[in-house]
């Protein structure tokens, strides 16, 4: 392979989304680094890897989706709706799971480098390595286009970046229980932006407890069994995800405790079965569907070499609390 914008980037001594800004002539970048990043292009022989040249040699019409976990309904919905944006216009979607695991992710990056996609969106976990954010810039500089979603410490002049106000998620599930008179709220989770948002909310109210924080939880199995043998069991619970407030209320309901009368349960995502479940799950909605057609319309406007507007590099979609039956008032 030869000279990459990595390479021009690091004799430079900037970093990867300057380069490509210089080369691109863009007006933020100031006079000097864009001579530097010029000279040191021209010295080393750097050609670009300019999208527009491989759409002039050949197109897959495939995208590339990455996802942590294919199993998680969450992800599902929104790879429904990546795929049904995306085909309108003649797409096709390669779905990958990582397994929440950052060294397949990386596989992932390096596989796609080969060519195989015209593009990709990689939904990543929170705690998404600094080491991918470089490789992700990477990928996008010199490879294909990229859309990235749900890494909130991710920001790039490369690439698009899609979030939610998961701290938010954390922080309105909380405060619902409090308002219904709860004192004794737990949570599990492995999300650190959730935890924020719940920890705010009951030191709010000088509530905040670590006796009942499972943060980062193990198993919802593990959380159950620590509840029933508490002498002093939390009257609501604020769960990672609505998967795990699923299976939560299952495990507890199995053990003769009932929902809501004698704890509270809330989930967070809003997927579709929640509403239909046995009761009804109060839940934080993540627009999924919104999410994955932003991401998708995107990259297809990357693809075809359209910049996106200055607004759409960093979107921020908002959360909402939606109130259904797991959870009632304390008696």
């Amino acid at each position: 392979m030869g000279v990459t914008l990595k390479d021009v980037a690091k004799k430079a001594g900037v970093s990867i989304g300057t380069a490509s800004m210089a080369l691109n002539n863009s007006e933020k970048v100031n006079i000097d680094t864009y001579k530097k990043v010029h000279k040191v292009a021209r010295d080393l022989k750097y050609i670009p890897n300019a999208r527009a040249r491989a759409l002039v040699k050949q197109s897959t019409k495939i995208i590339g989706l990455v996802v942590p976990h294919i199993i998680n309904p969450f992800f599902a919905e929104l790879a429904q709706a990546v795929k049904d944006t995306v085909k309108k216009e003649g797409y096709n979607v390669i779905l990958c799971s990582t397994d929440g695991k950052a060294e397949e992710e990386a596989h992932y990056i390096d596989l796609f480098k080969s060519g195989m996609v015209d593009g990709a969106i990689f939904t990543s976990q929170e705690n998404l390595s600094r080491d991918n954010y470089q490789l992700l810039e990477e990928l996008a500089a010199d490879y294909i286009p990229v859309v990235n979603i749900n890494s909130q410490d991710f920001g790039s002049n490369l690439i698009p970046v899609i979030k939610t106000d998961l701290k938010k998620a954390g922080y309105l599930a909380t405060k619902y229980m409090i308002e219904l008179g709860h004192q004794k709220i737990g949570f599990g989770s492995h999300s650190p932006r959730r935890f924020e948002g719940y920890k705010e909310a009951m030191k709010e109210h000088g509530l905040y407890n670590p006796k009942y924080v499972y943060y980062p939880m193990s198993s919802v199995d593990e959380v159950v069994d620590n509840i029933l043998q508490s002498r002093t069991k939390p009257t609501a619970f604020v769960c990672y995800n609505d998967k795990s407030a699923i299976k939560m209320i299952q495990l507890l309901v199995g053990q003769g405790l009932r929902v809501p009368e004698d704890i509270s349960v809330c989930g967070t995502d809003n997927i579709r079965m929640s509403k239909h479940y046995n009761p009804p799950l109060t839940t934080i909605n993540i627009p999924k569907t919104e999410i994955g057609d932003k991401a998708a319309r995107l990259l297809l406007k990357l693809i075809v070499g359209e910049r996106p507007a200055e607004s759409d590099m960093e979107i921020n979609f908002p959360t909402e609390l939606v109130i259904r039956k797991s959870t009632a008032s304390i008696k």
